[in-house]
């Protein structure tokens, strides 16, 4: 069975270089031998799970170094085998993501604080070296689909996890087909009765709005010519379909038809053939291309009537597609230095990791401050000059404030959205225009700490008074 799986796996690697796949070998046996007597729940060899996460890196295609460490991602914390013996065969890099993969000892650890260590230890790792939380999520998904074979009592627990942690982890790396298994998964362990209503709810209407995709099809090709490459359409997963539904969503939010096209230019063209073909809705045109949320989703979107039907439309060029399908590992490139990888760790994390160390007092601090940060839905809101400033959903004027400009925050008096006067204690919502207005004065209050949800605002303010 084992021999099947390396097989398997070196077939998987037919991208990879010669002298790659030599070493790709030599750490499947290195971690074979590492682990060997060890036995996984399902029964099978322990070996079998590095394979499997090593498995789903090779179908984003990854380089030596991550498939390496993935290999070896529990040799240390499972076997005699040290941090330094990796770093002496396998080199630096290798061993240092091991290292941040590897949780500390538990010693008389209590189970919440143990929790809350190692994922600070994981994370402040994963800005030095963004493939430690590639690996991670993988790790979880192949942990995920085996699920089944831990104790009823530990399901509900770790699928619930996995929703909480994992799966917008791995949103914030663009991992969305890794995303979406994470969810589907764990939602159908935590509930589910209704994972299999709305299942059959999707399917149901799945054949409605294919009928409307496919006149959609002939109408917007006919029309678009040489601009529109390709026309597909999607479902949202099931998980973000029950909060849609939730919402008393319109059942056809839950589908989406995605336009295709060769330039971004031809992205605008492809909006007013559809604009001339539909009619547009009012106040549903977001465009991620000039206002970049995420280099993962670079898209128009917009929602058009077509016979009385309330229908979305995403537009994206190929590359983007591409680098939408790809995620974080499109801007993996081959013989990245220390430096890029820590600049790439911070383009993807940003600061918040680095900024939470300086104000939490303990890593249970840590963990809470950060799951606001980090992993809450992520928003866009914009000065009326159109500077984009990105924040977690539920983030305040104040907020938006010290996220733009700090020394300007510091001074702010008043602000207003969409062009009404609001206090500065106002939560903002996705696509909203803040204007911060100021005084000469610092006019920081103590109570701005009582309304400051982000980790950079809370330090400043706390800087500025001296807490």
């Amino acid at each position: 069975m084992v021999n099947e799986l390396k097989e398997r796996l070196i077939q998987k690697g037919d991208y990879l270089l010669k002298n790659e796949i030599e070493r790709l070998e030599e750490a499947i046996d290195f971690g074979e031998k590492a682990h060997h007597g060890q036995k996984r729940a399902t029964g099978e060899p322990y070996i079998t799970h590095p394979i499997a996460v090593c498995e789903i890196l090779l179908e984003y295609r990854a380089d030596i170094t991550s498939l390496i460490s993935s290999l070896l991602h529990d040799v240390v914390e499972d076997t005699p085998i040290s941090s330094a013996e990796i770093k002496e065969k396998f080199g630096e890099q290798v061993s240092s993501i091991v290292e941040g993969l590897t949780k500390v000892e538990k010693g008389q650890l209590d189970k919440e604080e143990y929790h809350a260590i190692n994922t600070e230890k994981l994370l402040s790792a994963s800005v030095k070296d963004i493939r430690v939380a590639v690996i991670k999520i993988a790790d979880r998904l192949h942990n995920m689909r085996t699920l089944a074979v831990k104790k009823v009592e530990k399901k509900v627990p770790y699928a619930n996890e996995t929703l909480l942690f994992f799966s917008p982890l791995a949103e914030r790396l663009g991992l969305y087909k890794i995303q979406e298994e994470l969810e589907e998964i764990g939602f159908g362990y935590l509930n589910p009765s209704k994972f299999h209503r709305i299942e059959k709810l999707m399917n149901n209407y799945s054949n409605i709005f294919a009928h409307i995709f496919n006149r959609c099809l002939k109408e917007v090709k006919k029309e678009g010519g040489a601009v529109i490459i390709d026309l597909e359409w999607s479902k949202v997963p099931i998980y973000k379909a029950s909060s849609l539904l939730q919402e008393d969503q319109d059942l056809m939010d839950l589908f989406c038809i995605k336009v295709i096209t060769k330039s971004t230019i031809d992205c605008y063209t492809a909006l007013g053939i559809i604009h001339r073909l539909y009619n547009p809705i009012e106040h549903q045109f977001i465009d991620h291309i000039a206002i970049e949320k995420s280099p993962f989703l670079r898209q128009l979107y917009t929602k058009v009537l077509i016979r009385n039907v309330k229908v979305n439309f995403t537009i994206q060029t190929e590359c983007d597609k591409k680098m939408n399908d790809s995620g974080v590992f499109g801007l993996l490139k081959k013989d990245l230095s220390g430096q890029d990888l820590v600049t790439l760790g911070r383009m993807l994390l940003g600061d918040s990791i680095c900024t939470v160390q300086t104000i939490a007092k303990t890593p249970i601090e840590f963990q809470d401050i950060i799951s606001f940060d980090l992993l809450q839905r992520e928003i866009t809101a914009c000065t009326p000059k159109m500077d984009v400033v990105l924040l977690p959903e539920g983030s305040t004027i104040i907020d938006f404030a010290f996220s733009l400009d700090p020394h300007l925050a510091k001074r702010m008096f008043s602000a207003k959205i969409n062009g009404e006067l609001k206090l500065i204690h106002t939560i903002i919502h996705d696509m909203d225009i803040v204007e911060i207005q100021t005084t000469n004065k610092e006019t920081v209050h103590p109570h701005w700490l009582n309304f400051a949800q982000t980790s950079k605002a809370q330090k400043e303010i706390s800087e500025w008074l001296n807490i």
